[in-house]
């Protein structure tokens, strides 16, 4: 198995955020090739780092990632709001 640089694989998933907006876990784990349960530790230590934001909204039992701007992004999950969140 290939060892890679923390700090890289944050940079590379920092990236995929901006360059999509909004994502879910498993759609940055794509872009970065590797693990949802590691890429959710990454995000982890992002979101402590203050880098990016999380949405108490959920898709599913995932959060939504996010960055300082993209909040018009989160728009594209509104369908997955129960009906009394979306009011």
């Amino acid at each position: 198995m290939q060892q890679r640089n923390p700090t890289e694989i944050k940079e590379k998933i920092l990236g995929i955020i901006k360059e999509r907006g909004p994502s879910l876990p498993v759609q940055i784990a794509g872009g970065i090739a590797l693990s949802p349960l590691f890429t959710s530790a990454f995000l982890s230590e992002l979101l402590q780092d203050k880098k990016i934001k999380m949405t108490n909204m959920r898709v599913g039992s995932s959060p939504v990632y996010y960055i300082d701007g993209q909040e018009e992004g989160l728009e594209k999950y509104s369908q997955y709001l129960k009906s009394k969140e979306k009011e």
